[in-house]
């Protein structure tokens, strides 16, 4: 779902109207004007060619077309600066859409551009003026209705996402509005729905992204569906639980029901974060979880949009359910506050300290010993999958250094500022650019300092 920079720049026609003089000298500064404009435009100087707009504005308040200039180079340049600059881009969307008469282009782009940066509520409230603001230019009508559904979906209104989404998919035959929709449907356990609106997908995306983005999730909802297709749901508060009802004692659903609330609590404390929309759980029997996830041995919990617990052949004690609950649903959290894009080792890392444990001294030594050997992890390595890590040992020891390092981190950095930097990640920031950025050192330097620290 990128974001779109609709421009077009007409000149000033003339008038028949009679003037004064001073009518007619305002009008034609403001045309000069609006010429020089043009030309700081196509020369892509879009702070200048704004101010000269507005100039011009000034100067002849009743000329449409030099608004609809302003406005469409406030656009642009909020467009042009909003990686690089996302406070100044915010501070252009700002004053565009502020203008009266504003283009839908603005509103389009203001949307993407809050959405972007999580901001759900405020991208759904732009989106919904950007398709109401009139007549569209081609496939921006789609543009604007997959990401406003795509507002929706993250904050939980699957309904009104489905409602918007479902002119995107019927009228333009979008495979991205068509995955949206089976997205959505798997999200609340409609199989059938997810199906039928992933085969369209894939149909209608052949071989581009989201057919076959469709086509990996396909195969992922028949699978599961074997699983979990009569399962029966509960919801609570800020979750939606799903459960096999005959084995409801066994999988342990009111304490997992008490936890689940907790954690929202807790995490959310710790993060500052508490997601709009219900959190999806999946309580799965050991066999069930297998059979509908494929994961290693050694997954005691998953997150991947949804929480899955394995759990009546694997949890002992209370105290065990609370902590893997309390580690998945931290995945949760920042899963929502980055998008997905956050560095596994950080992600872990955090998910380990919410657990509350901390490392054991069998951890330490482990760590110190691997140093010695120098058989230890570069951290860059870890930020993807540790699910392709083998054997187990290799495992265990990406985990220990995940949490060791995310501990020093916050040791030297400080809690907040750490967890502050995460919805960076969302805007596509590496974590070498987030340290140097915002750390004033580099991904390496805090790297040797934690290894030599963790050495005496």
């Amino acid at each position: 779902m990128a974001t779109l920079a609709v421009f077009y720049l007409i000149m000033p026609s003339g008038t028949a109207v009679a003037q004064s003089g001073g009518e007619a000298s305002d009008r034609a500064g403001a045309v000069s004007l609006n010429e020089e404009a043009l030309k700081l435009v196509a020369a892509r100087d879009y702070e200048a060619a704004v101010t000269k707009f507005e100039e011009a504005a000034a100067m002849d308040p009743s000329n449409k077309t030099i608004k609809n200039n302003l406005a469409l180079t406030i656009n642009s340049y909020a467009v042009a600066v909003s990686k690089s600059d996302p406070r100044l881009a915010e501070e252009l969307y700002q004053k565009g859409s502020d203008l009266e008469d504003a283009p839908y282009n603005i509103f389009m782009n203001y949307g993407v551009f809050l959405s972007n940066n999580a901001r759900y509520e405020e991208a759904g409230n732009i989106l919904d003026k950007a398709l109401n603001a009139g007549k569209f230019e081609k496939n921006d009508e789609l543009n604007i209705r997959v990401n406003l559904g795509m507002v929706y979906f993250k904050r939980g209104f699957f309904d009104e996402a489905i409602v918007v989404l479902d002119p995107a998919a019927e009228n333009f035959k979008s495979a991205e509005a068509y995955y949206l929709k089976g997205r959505i449907c798997y999200t609340q356990g409609k199989f059938d729905e997810a199906v039928e609106n992933l085969e369209a997908a894939v149909k209608y995306g052949k071989s581009g992204e989201y057919g076959k983005a469709a086509s990996e999730l396909l195969a992922k909802v028949k699978k599961e569906s074997k699983v979990e297709s009569n399962f029966q749901s509960q919801s609570l508060y800020h979750f939606k639980i799903q459960f096999d009802g005959e084995k409801r004692n066994d999988v342990k659903v009111d304490k997992v029901s008490q936890f689940l609330e907790e954690a929202y609590n807790e995490v959310g404390s710790y993060f500052n974060h508490y997601p709009e929309a219900p959190t999806q759980v999946i309580i799965y029997s050991k066999s069930q979880f297998k059979q509908a996830s494929d994961s290693p041995v050694w997954v005691a919990g998953l997150y991947d949009g949804k929480i899955r617990l394995p759990l009546n052949d694997i949890l002992t004690s209370a105290d065990e359910l609370k902590r893997l609950i309390l580690h998945e649903y931290t995945h949760a959290v920042i899963f929502n506050l980055t998008r997905g894009y956050c560095p596994v080792w950080l992600n872990e890392g955090f998910a380990q300290t919410l657990e509350g444990e901390g490392l054991s001294e069998k951890q330490i030594a482990n760590l110190k010993k691997q140093i010695s050997r120098k058989q230890i992890f570069d951290m860059k390595s870890l930020e993807g999958s540790f699910m392709g890590i083998s054997p187990e040992s290799s495992v265990v020891l990406a985990y220990d250094q995940s949490l060791s390092f995310t501990a020093f981190l916050i040791e030297k950095i400080g809690q907040s500022q750490l967890v502050d930097i995460l919805p960076e990640f969302s805007q596509g920031k590496s974590m070498s650019q987030i340290f140097t950025e915002n750390f004033y050192s580099s991904y390496e330097k805090y790297q040797t300092d934690w290894l030599e620290n963790l050495a005496k």
